[in-house]
Parts: structure tokens; C-alpha cells; sequence
């Protein structure tokens, strides 16, 4: 047995020696093809065109990276490209003129991280490739990849503000400082065809930031360079050839801290630092080199700026507000806008918007919020392109903007960012509308906070509409106490002061915006009749007397929060050039009360009444009339108890009664004597012989409302009633939205009442 063992293991032995020996068939068939593409750089070595750019690739340490390890597109410069490069750098002869730094920086920017066919380029969005079938998911919006490129961890001097808010400063002014941890590498554009389509742009869009024609619809662009030859196969990847150098974008800190044709932006960049929030950024701290060794290394932080249209720092970009169900980074599809003053630009507006007698004096006592307003006026969470100009687009304001092309003095394309340099600084609509002098002048600070407390700026700076404004000046607030803001606690409260007693109440949010709204008209009087009525914004109706020049509320005005001494109020015009009403200064706010319908006509119209009662068309436990609604409007034309009587109403029947009544009521609308409804047929409450059990019509008749007097025509053309201004016209009820417990009213006005001399009959009048 061992003698049969020793010679098994000899023949095993002999046999794995044999078993080492090359067989040349088998050599051949694992040998590497001819045909299989070498890796990246290999590929690029390979052709003379490329020859400049191997040498980049070589100096930089990149010709071993790209040729090892990954997968990776490559963009590359053709030698024609570099030509031009350093034609237009006359600092650099050669490739190996260029600083060590800088050449890195461009290489990395040439490559980007997996493989890209030309194909593929255009088919991505940020749910990944899209999809024909998936409609969420089947336009290519996806068009800007990640490069290599990732910028050092920068550092900002930093100092607390006045309201002990971190703000960043340059670092030669201060010697603490914050890093920032970098969120991402550079990204870079990819413009093809179908996102000019998918954006409604032109190609003219493209040439505007980048100098060049986009010379055919089919072409590729990698920023500014046009693929002359695409997918060039690689072991490893993707390999490009381009007609341009690119030199890496810059993001819009970047932009406005790089003065360019002797344009500086620094004072727009020290605006836009005013509101930066640093976040400490543990685990990248932790990161460092060095960090687990116990070594001591910078903190790191990450930048954000919140109250902002979006991070001038960041290379990461983020979808507009209000959009949702999106990944988490959707920066290959974002890109935002920035029209930035010069320094020129931005001192002209200070002169003239923020220094002078009554103004804020300096740019440095004007409120946070107007620089926050200034900063977001010239920022926008979208890409702003030449097709934008005229049509304008939405700023981080939500104002729609444009721009005046006279006024551009520089224009690039940046990484997080279009960036467009300009001589003249953009106006925000708030100081362009009939907010104006409320934010431009200090003598309504209060009135300035208290739109910014209720958020009612968005609606008052509307282009489209034609407001009146009412509003008291700090001087008269102070005086008579109806409008007290705490700075400190950002408080708002009224004092009642009745004798010698004196009673203060916190107003709430929705107290605030009710006092506001009613002193916004929504439109403006036209001035002919001797009475006017502007619906306000809270659903009541200013009074204008164009005879006195008085204007009121729906109650008289008084000294004071629910003063006991009546006073007239005569506004005084201080708006000068808002393109969306006017502005008055009133010494006293208006009043508004909130007596009802069934309240008003119960008590001042008995005889009326006790008819509707007797049609059995009130409840008097809920008191309300039954055939009415809460939440429309009505015109009521109430007989005198001496036309009532005259027509013997009351022998009428209950079926009769009611339709005559009902008839007396015109619902969907408010009709004054003041001309500013047409004429037309009105729809009363009475229901028309014309119905049917499957459809019911109300009974019209044709009402002219006239300057000063309202016409009821018969069917002839002439004359019905006439209804001229009077003490008995115009009675404006309505009815209390709130519990009764705020301290400002939450009132409307629903109906007017006008007394007539004749009662109204179907048959004598033109009906439709």
C-alpha cells in the first residue's frame, strides 16, 4: 500500500508539471483581441488630433487615472481648440505654460464621472432615463452632468450683525472665518435640440451667453464646445472630441466676487451675504484628513440662504417652491438666474430710492426685509434666457420682471446659475405700486411691518389692479394709539382710551389684516356722482363724498380704536408714481358695522317686515329671512309704508304676497346710486311663471343704474320709478364672519336697501 501511494503521487506530481506548460492554442484564445478598444487615454493617445489634450491629461496625472480604475466621458479639446485657447490667452504659448492649478481644474472639468453616449446625453432626467411610456418620466430635462471637478472647501470671513445674525464679510475684515463644506462637484451643461423644445428657447438663447452660432439643429454642445466627433468607444468609457476648451464654470459667488471688464459686483455680494444660515456639518468635518488621528482641523459647515431664490454658493441647485415629488438632488435638470448691479448701478439706486429727506437715509439703516426684497428681485429660481426679456419671467419676489438689453454689460453662463450684469438695478414692484411710500419712507414703519406681519405685500403690488390705499403715519399712530407695533417682541396692539381710561388689546394676525384690508379699494372713484361706493378688500364698501372730499367707512370715523368722538376723514394723496392705484395719508382709520338685513329691515321697515312675516318668508328664531341666502348679495327696493298702503298690500294672499315681496329683492348684486353698475335685467328673488318642475327661473327686470339716480323701466322705455341720492338710499347692511371676540371686526357688507314710493308690479315693468 505505501509502494502503490509513493507512485500515485509521483504520476500527480508529473502530470501538474505537464499541466504548466503554455499550449500556444490556448494562449491565443484568452490573448486580447486586436479589436477591443484600449481604455480612455489610450484611445486619446492614439489620434494626433488629441495630441494637446494627452499632454494636459499627462501633466495633470490624469492619463493614469482615466486608463486604470472607473468609468468615465470624456470631453476632449482637439488641437484647433487649443489654438483659439491660447489666441485668446495670449499669457500662455503652450500647454505647459499653464499654471499647475489651473491646468488640474480644466482637466477635471473635461471629464465626467461614467460613460455617455451621444445618445444618452439626451436621454435623462433626474427619475433617471426616461421612459416614452411613463408620462411623468418621458422628457429629457435632464441635461447637465457631474464633472471631476470639486472645489476646495472655501472659507468666509464672518461677523453677527445688529440683530445677531451670522453674516459673511471678507475675510480680510475679520478674523473668524467659517469653512464651507463643498456640497458637490462642478456640474456642466449639455444643450442639444429637444431641450430648446422642452424649454420653449431658441438657439439664439445659446449664442447669447456663449458667443458662438449654434450652427446645426443636430449638433451637440458640452457648455460652449460642439462635439465634432462623438462616441469614440473605450474600453472604459465614452470619449468626445470638442471644438472649444472649457474653462469651469463659475457659480454665482464666484461670478460676483471676479471683477471683469472693470465690472464689480461687491456691493450686490455683500446685499446677497446679509442672509446666509452656516449649519455645522459633522460627519464632513470628521472626514478630514487627519481628523481621526486626533489632528486639530477646521470645522465645516454647510451653507444654505433660506430666505433667498436660491444658494449663490452652492453647486447643487434645487427646484422651485412649491414643487414637489422629486428626488432629493435634482440638479441636473435645475439651473437658476441672477441680474446683478455693478457697483455703479447699485450706488444710482441708493441715491435716489433710499437716501434723501424722509427716506431711510442709508443703505445701512434701511430694514432687513427691503434688502432682502432687493436681494430676491434680482434672483430667480429659474435660468433666465434672451427669450425672457420681453415676456418676463418670475424673480425670487414671485414679480414678474424684464430687462431692458441696453442695460447689460456682461452675461455668463454659470454652474448653478445664468448670470447677467447690468448698469441699472432693477426696481421691485413693492416700491413701484402703491406700497411705495409706505417702504421708501419712514414715516410708515409701522404700516411697513404690518404688510410684511400679514403677508399682504404679494397682493398689493398686483400690476393689473387699480387700487386706493388709506393709511395712517407713525406720527398720527402715536397720537391717537390705534396702531402700536413692539420691535422687540414683533408685537402689534391698540390702546382704547376713554378718559382717563386706557385699555390695550393684542391684535391677532387675522385682526391686522382684517384693519388693512378694509383700507384697500379695489378700485378708484371715477368722481361724478355725489356719492361713491368702492368695494374694499375685506368685502365691505369705502363711501366717497365727491362733494366734501370725505371718505368713510360703512360707520363713522372716530378718534382713536373705538373712540367715542366722531371726526371726518379727507385723504391726502402721497403716492406720486404706483402704476397700480393711488395712496392716501388719513389722520384717523374708517369704521365699519355689521348690522344685518333681517336687523335693519325689522326694526327701520316694520310694515315691510310684518308682510314678509305674514308671507311666512322669516324665522324669526334664527332671524333671517328665509328665502335669502348668507353668502350672496342683494339690492332690496323697500316701499314706503305709504305706498304699501296705497296698493293695499295687505289684503293680498299668502301665494301673491310672496311672489310680490319676493320680487322687491334683486340677488347677485349691489346696486348703487352712483353709475358704476349698467344697465341691464337684474335678477330679482321672485320665482318666474316660467319655471318648470325640472328648472327654476327668477323673474328680470331692467334696471338703469344712473350717476346720482337709479332708473326701474317700464315696459314702454320710460320710466317706472326713479330713485334719486338720498338720506333714505344707499343702506348698506351685511354680517359678522367672526365670533365677535376680535378686536378688529371681521365684518362684510351683503346688501343695500333703497326706499321707493311705488311698489314694484311684474306686469308694469319691462321684464325679460
Amino acid at each position: 500500500m505505501i509502494r502503490i501511494t509513493k507512485l500515485l503521487l509521483i504520476v500527480l506530481f508529473v502530470a501538474g508539471i505537464s499541466s504548466c506548460v503554455k499550449d500556444p492554442e490556448l494562449t491565443d484564445k484568452y490573448a486580447r483581441p486586436d479589436w477591443l478598444a484600449g481604455k480612455l487615454f489610450t484611445q486619446i493617445q492614439d489620434r494626433p488630433e488629441l495630441s494637446q489634450f494627452a499632454q494636459c491629461l499627462e501633466i495633470s496625472g490624469y492619463d493614469t487615472i482615466i486608463n486604470t480604475s472607473g468609468s468615465y466621458t470624456v470631453f476632449a479639446p482637439n488641437n484647433d481648440a487649443f489654438t483659439l485657447y491660447f489666441a485668446e490667452h495670449p499669457g500662455y504659448s503652450s500647454v505647459s505654460a499653464i499654471p499647475l492649478e489651473e491646468l488640474n481644474r480644466f482637466v477635471k472639468y473635461h471629464i465626467v464621472q461614467n460613460p455617455w453616449s451621444s445618445d444618452q446625453l439626451k436621454r435623462l432626467d433626474v427619475y433617471g432615463w426616461i421612459d416614452s411610456t411613463d408620462i411623468n418620466n418621458d422628457v429629457p430635462k435632464g441635461y447637465k452632468r457631474e464633472t471631476l471637478l470639486r472645489e476646495k472647501d472655501q472659507k468666509y470671513g464672518v461677523k453677527y450683525d445688529e440683530a445677531k445674525s451670522i453674516i459673511i464679510i471678507d475675510t480680510l475684515l475679520s478674523p473668524w472665518y467659517r469653512r464651507q463644506a463643498t456640497d458637490s462637484r462642478k456640474h456642466a451643461p449639455i444643450f442639444y435640440k429637444e431641450l430648446f423644445n422642452i424649454y420653449d428657447l431658441s438657439f439664439n438663447d445659446f449664442s447669447f451667453y456663449f458667443n458662438r452660432p449654434y450652427d446645426d439643429p443636430m449638433d451637440i454642445y458640452y457648455v460652449n464646445g460642439k462635439i465634432v466627433t462623438p462616441d469614440i468607444f473605450a474600453e472604459n468609457g465614452f470619449i468626445h472630441i470638442i471644438d472649444r476648451v472649457i474653462e469651469p464654470l463659475k457659480n454665482a459667488s464666484q461670478i460676483l466676487s471676479t471683477q471683469k471688464n472693470n465690472n464689480s459686483y461687491t456691493e450686490f455680494l455683500d446685499l446677497v451675504n446679509l442672509f446666509p444660515v452656516f449649519t455645522y456639518n459633522e460627519q464632513r468635518t470628521k472626514d478630514q484628513p487627519g481628523a481621526d488621528q486626533g489632528y486639530d482641523v477646521d470645522s465645516l459647515f454647510d451653507i444654505t440662504y433660506p430666505q433667498l431664490a436660491f444658494n449663490i454658493t452652492n453647486e447643487r441647485t434645487k427646484a422651485p417652491s412649491g414643487t414637489v415629488g422629486l428626488p432629493s438632488n435634482v440638479t441636473i435638470r435645475y439651473h437658476h438666474g441672477m441680474i446683478a448691479p455693478t457697483n455703479e448701478a447699485f450706488d444710482n439706486f441708493i441715491s435716489e430710492y433710499i437716501a434723501g429727506p424722509n427716506h431711510w437715509g442709508t443703505f445701512a439703516e434701511t430694514p432687513i426685509h427691503i434688502k432682502r426684497m432687493l436681494a430676491n428681485t434680482h434672483m430667480s429660481a429659474n435660468a433666465i434666457y434672451p427669450s425672457d426679456f420681453e415676456k418676463g419671467f418670475y424673480n425670487g419676489e414671485k414679480d414678474i420682471v424684464s430687462i431692458n438689453p441696453s442695460t447689460i454689460v456682461q452675461k455668463e453662463y454659470g454652474s448653478n446659475c445664468t448670470f447677467i450684469g447690468t448698469n441699472e438695478m432693477l426696481v421691485p414692484r413693492a416700491l413701484k405700486s402703491i406700497t411705495g411710500p409706505i417702504y421708501l419712507q419712514r414715516n410708515y414703519e409701522r404700516l411697513m411691518y404690518a404688510i410684511e406681519y400679514t403677508g399682504l405685500l404679494p397682493a398689493l403690488k398686483k400690476e393689473s389692479n387699480n387700487y386706493t390705499l388709506y393709511v395712517e403715519s407713525d406720527l398720527n399712530l402715536r397720537e391717537d394709539s390705534s396702531l402700536v407695533y413692539d420691535a422687540i417682541r414683533k408685537e402689534f396692539s391698540v390702546f382704547q382710551i376713554t378718559g382717563n381710561q386706557v385699555q390695550r388689546f393684542i391684535l391677532t394676525n387675522n385682526d391686522l389684516r382684517t384693519l388693512l384690508l378694509n383700507h384697500i379699494g379695489s378700485d378708484v372713484p371715477r368722481g361724478l356722482a355725489n356719492k361713491e361706493f368702492i368695494r374694499n378688500l375685506a368685502g365691505n364698501y369705502l363711501i366717497y363724498n365727491n362733494i366734501t372730499g370725505e371718505v368713510s367707512g360703512t360707520s363713522p370715523s372716530t378718534y382713536g380704536y373705538q373712540g367715542s368722538v366722531q371726526t371726518n376723514v379727507f385723504p391726502v394723496q402721497i403716492s406720486t408714481n404706483a402704476d397700480n392705484g393711488i395712496t392716501y395719508d388719513i389722520k384717523n382709520w374708517f369704521n365699519f358695522s355689521s348690522q344685518t338685513l333681517y336687523g335693519k329691515i325689522s326694526v327701520s321697515y316694520k310694515k315691510f317686515h310684518g308682510l314678509l312675516a305674514k308671507a311666512k318668508l322669516v324665522n324669526d328664531k334664527l332671524f333671517e329671512y328665509t328665502f335669502l341666502s348668507q353668502n350672496e348679495f342683494y339690492t332690496v327696493f323697500i316701499p314706503s309704508d305709504a305706498a304699501l298702503d296705497a296698493y293695499q298690500v295687505d289684503t293680498m294672499g299668502i301665494p301673491g304676497l310672496k311672489k310680490f315681496l319676493q320680487l322687491h329683492f334683486i340677488q347677485g348684486d349691489i346696486i348703487f346710486t352712483d353709475g358704476n353698475k349698467s344697465p341691464q335685467y337684474y335678477e330679482s328673488t321672485r320665482i318666474d311663471e316660467k319655471s318648470t318642475p325640472f328648472t327654476t327661473y327668477y323673474t328680470k327686470f331692467l334696471i338703469n343704474p344712473d350717476i346720482d339716480i337709479i332708473h326701474i323701466m317700464d315696459p314702454s322705455g320710460n320710466d317706472y320709478v326713479t330713485i334719486p341720492e338720498s338720506a333714505t338710499t344707499n343702506i348698506i347692511t351685511g354680517r359678522n364672519l367672526g365670533t365677535g371676540q376680535e378686536t378688529i371686526p371681521k365684518v362684510i357688507s351683503t346688501s343695500v336697501i333703497h326706499e321707493i314710493d311705488k311698489v314694484l308690479l311684474k306686469s308694469e315693468l319691462d321684464t325679460e
